[in-house]
This record gives structure tokens, sequence and C-alpha cells, in this order.
């Protein structure tokens, strides 16, 4: 589901809720039961997707921060360096360099 939501900026609890056919709150029930909540659970979606995009794509960062749903490339970029203490380029090089790239 947030696959669908972030590009269009769209990843929102409620959104979430609605298209999984529950309630906000249950849907934050259930994060909370296991030990997590709405906004990491997207920040982990993001990273994840991120560090794909860079490994396996040609990419912009425009284009990433945009299927990321980020308002803008520099809001990524700070997002990411939060996320890992590294550049997106320089995780696109290293990843290269390790032969983790496919073409695509």
């Amino acid at each position: 589901v947030l696959l669908e939501l972030l590009p269009g900026n769209e990843a929102t609890i409620e959104k979430t809720a609605e298209r999984l056919g529950m309630s906000k709150r249950t849907l934050q029930r259930r994060l909370e039961s296991e030990g997590g909540n709405f906004r990491t659970l997207v920040n982990i979606c993001r990273e994840n997707l991120a560090r794909h995009y860079l490994s396996h794509t040609h990419l912009s960062g425009y284009e990433i921060a945009f299927l990321l749903g980020f308002e803008d490339p520099n809001s990524f970029y700070r997002a990411f360096m939060a996320w890992t203490g590294q550049t997106p380029e320089t995780v696109r090089g290293s990843m290269r360099l390790n032969g983790k790239n496919s073409s695509g």
C-alpha cells in the first residue's frame, strides 16, 4: 500500500488505513503492538526503496525523490544522509563497485 501512496505524497496514516480497510486508530494500535509507529514504517520503506533504486536503476535523485514522496530532491538528500550517514551518490557508487548493480 505504501508503495502505491508514496509517489503521490499520499502516504498518510489515514489513507493507508483506508486502503487496508481499517480505521486510523486500529492501524495505530497494530503498529504499536509491533513496537513501531507509522512515521517509522514510512521512513523504513523509503530508505529500503532508496537503496534499491540507487543500486538497481539509473534514476536521478529527482526521480527517486518523487517516487519516495519527497517534496524536492533536497529533502530526499537530507533524509538519506540522516538514515545512512552517506550521500546517495556515495552509496550508489559503492554498490556499483561491489557489483550489486543490475542494469535497468
